[in-house]
C-alpha cells in the first residue's frame, strides 16, 4: 500500500457513516493470520471444501475434572475381558476404538462392550497408516469397519481414530462421508512398547490434566493389568470419567457441547 492510497483511506474513514469505510477496512486487506488449535476445524482455503464440517478433537472441555480414557485395537479375549473387569467394577465407563477385523472375529465380545454402557468407536479394518492410503482405499477400510460394528453391536460409530494418528485434513471429507469426527489423544502412555508400570503411570500423572483423552490399548496384556492402579490414581485425583461423546458431544451435533 502506497502512502497517497494510505492517506486516501484514512481520510475516508471519518466519512465512515456515508462512505461505510474505516481503518479497520483498510488493514483488513492485509491477509490475517489465523492460529488453528487441535480441535479446530480446517482452514477454509483448504482443497477439501468439507474440512471445515470435520471436528479434528485432541482433547476435551477444560473445565470440571472430566477426562476421557480410550483403548484401541482390541476386542480379544482375555485382555479387553480384563480391562471391562476393572471400568465395571468402578463404575468407569470408556470408549473402545476397535478394528475391524477383530470385531469380525469376536462379535460377542464387541456386543460385551456395548452391553456394558461403553462407547466403541472405528479404528479401521486392519491398522494400515491411512494417510498412505488412497481415498478408495480408505473408505473401504472405515465402511468395513463400521457394517461390523454395526452389525455386532446394533450401534453405529460417530468416531473414528486413525491408526498412529495418521490422517491427513484433505482426506477429512472420508470422514464427513460416514459422518464420522476424529478423535485423537492428549496423552498418550505408549503402552504398546511396554515399558512397563511404572513408566506408564508416571506419563499419566505428569500429562493428565482436566480434558485429557488417555489412549491405552487393550490387546496387551500388561496394560489389562495395570487398568485398575490407573484408574485408581485417576479417581484418587478425584477426575470423573465420560465416553468421548459424552465428553465432547456428537461430532455433527448443531452445538458441539458436553452432555
Amino acid at each position: 500500500m502506497n502512502r497517497r492510497f494510505f492517506f486516501k483511506k484514512v481520510i475516508f474513514s471519518f466519512f465512515g457513516v456515508s462512505i461505510g469505510y474505516s481503518l479497520r477496512d483498510v488493514f483488513s486487506l492485509q491477509q490475517p493470520i489465523v492460529n488453528y488449535n487441535a480441535t479446530s476445524p480446517a482452514p477454509s482455503h483448504s482443497k477439501n471444501p468439507l474440512d471445515i464440517e470435520v471436528p479434528f478433537v485432541h482433547s476435551g472441555p477444560g473445565f470440571g475434572r472430566r477426562i476421557a480414557i480410550t483403548f484401541d485395537d482390541g476386542p480379544v479375549p482375555h485382555t479387553t475381558e480384563m480391562v471391562l473387569r476393572a471400568l465395571e467394577s468402578r463404575k468407569i465407563p470408556a470408549t473402545f476404538f476397535m478394528l475391524g477385523e477383530h470385531v469380525k472375529v469376536y462379535p460377542s465380545l464387541a456386543r460385551e462392550v456395548q452391553a456394558a454402557g461403553h462407547e466403541i468407536g472405528n479404528h479401521t479394518f486392519n491398522h494400515p497408516q491411512l494417510s498412505k492410503l488412497s481415498d478408495a482405499q480408505v473408505e473401504d477400510q472405515i465402511r468395513l469397519t463400521q457394517d461390523l460394528i454395526v452389525d455386532a453391536t446394533g450401534t453405529r460409530p460417530v468416531w473414528l481414530r486413525p491408526p498412529y494418528g495418521s490422517f491427513r485434513r484433505s482426506q477429512a471429507h472420508i470422514a464427513y462421508k460416514f459422518k464420522l469426527g476424529v478423535a485423537l489423544w492428549n496423552v498418550d502412555t505408549r503402552d504398546w512398547t511396554k515399558p512397563g508400570a511404572q513408566k506408564v503411570m508416571q506419563i499419566i500423572e505428569k500429562e493428565t490434566k482436566p480434558g485429557s483423552i488417555i489412549l491405552l490399548h487393550d490387546i496387551h496384556k500388561e496394560t489389562a493389568q495395570m487398568t485398575g492402579q490407573i484408574l485408581d490414581f485417576l479417581l484418587e485425583k478425584e477426575y470423573e470419567f465420560s465416553t468421548i461423546s459424552g465428553f465432547v458431544g456428537h461430532p455433527y451435533a448443531p452445538a458441539r457441547v458436553p452432555s
